[in-house]
């Protein structure tokens, strides 16, 4: 993950004297709206949860080849063409909060943070952008 560190610096006049307070945070940058990485621990726990709710039909390599996911047409998430399509922040949090056709919504089930790790785990899959 790329970050920067944003520092600020506070100078306090008290009649001649000045007093220097600094401090410094490491602040995660985004790019173009989307988050640049997830952490190793992000990861896991992101995986871990796309194997519990979503490779019955989108497989564990995104690709949907599985006998449900061949029934229901679902997406290939490694395809440079969906994502062109679909691959947006909303579309993606949006499909996984409300359900796309016959997708269940999750917006009940899983938690905001939830639904944010599995469409940044599902935007692993998109190989144009690696």
């Amino acid at each position: 993950m790329r970050i920067f560190a944003l520092l600020v610096f506070l100078v306090l006049g008290t009649g001649g004297a000045g007093y220097v307070w600094s401090f410094a945070r490491v602040v995660p940058q985004e790019t173009s709206g989307k988050k640049a990485g997830l952490s190793s621990e992000e990861l896991a726990r992101a995986k871990a949860l796309f194997g519990r709710k979503c490779t019955r039909c989108h497989g564990a390599d995104g690709r949907g080849e599985t006998v449900l996911g061949k029934m229901l047409g679902v997406p290939n998430f490694t395809s440079g063409k969906w994502w062109k399509a679909h691959g947006n922040d909303d579309n993606l949090i949006e499909s996984i909060k409300n359900g796309d056709g016959d997708m269940p919504a999750f917006g009940k089930k899983l938690s905001k943070p939830e639904i944010s790790l599995l469409a940044d785990y599902v935007r692993h899959f998109n190989k144009a952008e690696q």
